[in-house]
């Protein structure tokens, strides 16, 4: 039974860290090069006589730091440390462009635990996550999230990140994995506790549309392709406690369906099915007693990118069904790799106060595409180039009941959904950060106004698996005209074109320190932005380390 449980330990635990210490929110480090999806089948193929008996206990550490120079400049206060939200808003983070040069550094520490004791013969493993972050010289001798960085320390901020146990009725995980918890939670079919950070990345819907932490109920297999079934609820309130006397709990509830299959070796093609059901009448918190969730948030857009509905008390229904597609994203059969989606959400909200002054009902009816391209031309895997376009559709009157942009999960989290591999740096958040995410696009919606985008990068490994150049141009549009900013200056859909440029060298095997700069021509959706009043620009230092 020690092989039973060992191939569990080895399956899981050192990915499970990568992608659970990778996609910690409220904002996420990098991706790392890591061994790829069928890494374990190669390993457990080879002849492993001479290894130690694996582990019941596993410690898995990541430490993250980064330094940041720029003109780009969000509040940390409002959400006590953490600056979140796209650059223009005058509220939320309120993240300005100008004249002036700001500097910081932050960091992040998570440790990820797993304990297969060999008693449970292979049919089990516990897991927790927790997370550390902070800004450097903020705040001591207090307790809140997010802090810690001043001179003393002696800050209570450990974060809850997952606690849970995965259940392998088989003994074998790609046969069965019941995941019960607070687990990490993504829009793509794999098992998040098996599978690596640039995989979760790139399949799926690429963290678009859902990517945070829950507490629920997954299940997971990969017996005859891959399927995935998660029940999850968002959160609760007591919303009929004042105006009824009554104490119940209501819900949002998540209910999640995707099944992928492989139609010949390293291409593989995805249907999804997810719905959201809410009956908590706008009163939940995305940020217990600051921020509410849910479409008719005051506040929750203006750090998540996403609209606000013009209703109040709101109860609805959301579903969304995609289709997604992956071929040799390893480069294993060949040069030439691809990826994509399409995807459509509708739905209703309908509003709980019968004489309400605003929208009785808002219908939802919205469409997003992706599609990427590459090509490895080099010695490498990392000597690539790629071309990627992204697009969702817009509503040009956010104040009427209709909305017809994407409906993404940011209208809950804070955020929660993050755009993880579009490899830019302003035009869409850099997201190898801990406490700082900000930038033109934080949500695929553009605030509601819908997007159209291209990136291309080419990257090229100067020295072989050690030291990595890549250069990057990306720009992007509003699907429909937005209001003007000012009455009396007119307002385009140019968002602005960006160009950057990044190196990275890896000092021993997931250890790297990177040299990041970018610089965008801010366009005519701007023109009349009080706070957006020149070019955004930056330059990041970076030291990431996972250690186990």
């Amino acid at each position: 039974m020690k092989a039973e449980a060992g191939k569990a330990l080895r399956g899981g635990a050192t990915v499970f860290a990568l992608v659970a210490s990778g996609l910690a929110l409220p904002a996420s480090a990098s991706p790392t090069t890591v061994p790829g999806t069928y890494y374990g089948e190669w390993q457990d193929e080879k002849n492993r006589d001479e290894d130690a008996e694996p582990r019941e206990f596993v410690l898995i550490n990541y430490f993250f730091s980064r330094l940041t120079v720029t003109n780009q400049v969000g509040d940390p206060s409002g959400l006590k440390g953490v600056s979140l939200g796209p650059i223009g808003n005058l509220s939320g983070s309120a993240v300005l462009v100008r004249d002036l040069t700001a500097y910081y550094a932050e960091q992040r520490w998570i440790p990820v635990i797993e304990y297969s004791p060999w008693f449970v013969d292979g049919l089990a493993s516990f897991r927790a996550q927790f997370e550390v972050d902070f800004l450097w010289g903020r705040a001591a001798n207090t307790i809140q999230p997010n802090e810690g960085g001043g001179f003393n320390a002696d800050e209570i901020n450990i974060q809850t990140k997952n606690v849970n146990v995965a259940l392998y009725p088989f003994r074998d995980p790609s046969k069965l994995t019941i995941l019960v918890g607070t687990q990490p939670v993504y829009d793509t079919y794999h098992d998040p506790t098996r599978t690596p950070l640039n995989d979760i990345i790139r399949t799926g819907y690429k963290l678009t549309f859902l990517g945070s932490d829950a507490t629920g109920l997954s299940l997971f297999s990969s017996y005859k392709g891959n399927a995935k079934l998660s029940l999850l609820p968002l959160g609760t309130v007591q919303a009929d406690k004042a105006s009824g006397d009554d104490p119940r709990l209501k819900y949002i509830w998540l209910i999640t369906g995707d099944y992928n299959y492989q139609v010949r070796p390293g291409t593989n093609v995805g249907v999804s099915a997810w719905a959201l059901r809410d009956d908590t009448k706008g009163d939940a918190f995305a940020y217990e007693g600051l921020v509410k969730s849910g479409p008719s948030s005051g506040g929750l857009g203006l750090f998540t990118g996403t609209p606000r509905f013009n209703i109040e008390r709101p109860t609805g229904t959301v579903f969304w069904a995609g289709a997604n597609f992956n071929h040799n994203i390893d480069f294993r059969t060949g040069p030439f790799a691809a990826s994509g989606f399409i995807m459509y959400n509708g739905g209703e909200y309908k509003s709980s106060n019968p004489d309400t002054a605003l929208n009785p009902s808002v219908k939802i009816s919205g469409l997003s595409a992706n599609a990427e391209v590459l090509y490895n031309w080099g010695r490498t895997p990392n000597d690539v180039v790629t071309l990627e376009g992204m697009y969702t559709t817009g509503d040009s009157d956010l104040n009427d009941n209709k909305y017809k942009g994407a409906f993404t999960l940011n209208m809950y989290g804070l955020p929660g959904a993050v755009w993880f591999n579009h490899k830019t740096l302003l035009l869409f958040p850099f997201t190898n950060t801990a406490n700082n995410y900000t930038g033109a696009v934080t949500d695929i919606s553009n605030q509601g106004y819908g997007l159209r985008a291209a990136i291309a990068t080419g990257a090229m490994d100067l020295i072989p698996n050690k030291l990595n150049l890549k250069l990057g141009t990306a720009l992007a549009s509003s699907d429909v005209s937005a209001p003007r900013w000012v009455e009396d200056v007119p307002r385009g859909r140019f968002i602005g074109a960006e160009v950057n440029a990044e190196l990275r060298y890896t000092i021993r095997y997931l250890m790297t320190v990177g040299l990041h700069t970018g610089y965008m021509f801010k366009g005519s959706f701007y023109d009349g932005a009080p706070r957006v009043t020149t070019n955004p620009w930056a330059a990041f230092t970076t030291f990431t380390w996972y250690a186990f």
